[in-house]
């Protein structure tokens, strides 16, 4: 099976007829997290709002992701203090502790069936060197923000995942899991009841920018809106350049397992945690919500591959870790996007005459309803759509037009890393 495990309990929409308006005081170009939040954010306020997506709504990285939630970005406390000074760091993470916060009280409030968990993640460490550095982020982030946040040493690591693999690790108390697609379900269905048309198989053409308003060209017509988002994240193509010259999309490959049952998943992780971890193939795994398979994701490669060839990869990678697992069958494999920027961290504001935000670095399904929301907030001209983001620089890629022919040289140079790094 090569849709993703998610869509078997939230399927993706059929085509439907639809007639778009001619005017609406916003479009918004993509119907994923940010998308459909900031689209739901403006309707509440009186705005008529208009979702493109392309293909089924959703289609994108909102129902692919391994649906992890928590308070990060790709750029450790210790890194973001080093390029942006203790205070500027300080509220960076901040803001991403409030991007979890936010999600949580979504969810719950909205009475969204996301199945969402709050059981911890653990982050496993490599290398003795990558432990050592753990437990300095542990104090600085126990420190400073009052995080949630325990160092697991090697010694105890088989309490809470069952491979010798680690050096030691962190707990976040404060993550967990969501079903990402039933989640993006759930907003969409949220939405649609605001008051927001959703035109799903809509794949915008041009934007133009003409004064105080957009004309946005799709396959269904034209919509001038005073107002365009564009939240096309690891889809922006070519209607969208300007933004694409400054994301680099890179595929995440996942499998999920066959059922195997949740006394033997609580044998592989007791705590049933979301776990990450250090290596430069970034695996990251999960009990499935309802405990019965173990879904596992990572960087099969930097570039597209033939997703059989992926399986055969993140199978010898779940076999090394588990290898009670060498003869279960994987019933999925699949892949979705995310979307890397210069910075290592998102971006939120206005270009060209166009709202945006962008740009999630594989950490999105918190932080990209949050900032689907501030954007929202700051189109309607309230102070509470300030971010910490706000003053990251945005840089388009020199020498870039959207199309990343360089990343299978990255594919080649992250496994170099690893290999030094005792892999």
């Amino acid at each position: 099976m090569t849709n993703p495990f998610w869509w078997d309990a939230a399927p993706r929409e059929a085509e439907q007829a639809l007639t778009l308006p001619a005017r609406a005081d916003c479009v918004v170009v993509g119907a994923g997290y940010a998308g459909l939040n900031a689209a739901l954010t403006l309707a509440r306020a009186g705005r008529s709002v208009v979702v493109c997506e392309a293909g089924p709504p959703g289609f994108g990285a909102s129902s692919r992701s391994g649906g992890m939630i928590g308070h990060g970005h790709r750029l450790s406390y210790s890194n973001l203090i080093a390029l942006h000074g203790a205070a500027q760091a300080k509220a960076l993470i901040g803001e991403g502790m409030a991007s979890l916060d936010y999600v949580k009280q979504l969810i719950g409030s909205e009475g969204i069936d996301a199945r969402l968990t709050a059981v911890g993640r653990l982050r496993g460490a490599w290398t003795p060197a990558d432990y050592e550095t753990m437990g300095r982020e542990a104090d600085l982030l126990s420190r400073d923000l009052g995080l949630p946040v325990d160092v697991v040493q090697k010694a105890d690591m088989r309490k809470e995942i069952a491979t010798d693999s680690y050096q030691g690790g962190l707990v976040f108390h404060s993550h967990g899991g969501v079903h990402p697609a039933l989640f993006q379900q759930g907003l969409l269905a949220v939405a649609r009841k605001a008051g927001v048309q959703i035109a799903g198989f809509t794949p915008v053409s041009r934007i133009e920018t003409i004064g105080d308003h957009s004309r946005v060209h799709t396959a269904h017509g034209v919509v001038t809106a005073r107002d365009v988002i564009v939240a096309t994240n690891g889809y922006s193509t070519r209607p969208v350049l300007d933004f694409a010259r400054r994301l680099v999309p890179m595929p995440s490959f996942l499998i999920a397992t066959e059922e195997i049952g949740e006394n033997h998943v609580r044998d592989l992780i007791p705590n049933l945690r979301m776990i990450v971890e250090t290596r430069e193939k970034h695996l990251y795994y999960r009990p499935s919500p309802d405990g019965k398979r173990i879904i596992l994701g990572g960087r099969a490669a930097l570039h597209p591959i033939d997703l059989e060839e992926a399986r055969s990869r993140l199978r010898k990678e779940l076999v090394a870790l588990f290898p009670s697992l060498e003869h279960t069958a994987i019933s999925h494999v699949w892949t979705g996007n995310i979307a890397m920027t210069r910075s290592d961290l998102p971006g939120i504001g206005k270009l060209g005459g166009l709202w945006y935000a962008l740009g999630c670095n594989g950490s999105g399904v918190a932080l990209m309803p949050y900032l689907g929301h501030k954007l929202a907030l700051k189109i309607l001209g309230d102070r509470d759509g300030a971010t910490a983001f706000d003053d990251i620089p945005f840089k388009a890629i020199p020498f870039y037009d959207g199309r990343p022919w360089f990343l299978p040289l990255l594919t080649a140079w992250y496994r170099g890393r690893d290999w030094l790094r005792g892999n």
